[in-house]
């Protein structure tokens, strides 16, 4: 597994769990759990500094998700977004962004 393209999932769990205004902790210890037991080479350090770079970055939702080809890491993704959106209580604006997450990514699983 390239680690660019985790990079890539936790940008898109962190669209999903930030469009009700704010990825709460709760999130983000959600997202490096479920990476870490998948893929525990994944560190602390390159989690980091990925959100700083996804709060720097000036992608969408969408542009980030035409970046996932692989199967497996289509299926990971949307577990993923489903997972730690959930971890703060899913508000209506993420519940809408994870059915986005699941409409494009799942349309060719």
């Amino acid at each position: 597994m390239n680690i660019d393209n985790l990079d890539i999932v936790v940008k898109v769990a962190a669209c999903v769990c930030g469009k009700d205004g704010v990825i709460s902790q709760a999130e983000e210890e959600a997202i490096l759990a479920n990476i870490l037991l998948e893929y525990p080479s994944y560190s602390l350090i390159r989690f980091n500094q990925t959100l700083d770079d996804f709060f720097d970055d000036t992608l969408q939702l969408e542009d980030y998700l035409d970046q996932i080809s692989d199967l497996t890491l289509k299926n990971f993704t949307i577990n993923l977004c489903e997972f730690s959106a959930s971890a703060d209580g899913l508000d209506i604006k993420e519940n809408i962004a994870l059915h986005k997450v699941k409409l494009i990514l799942g349309e060719e699983l």
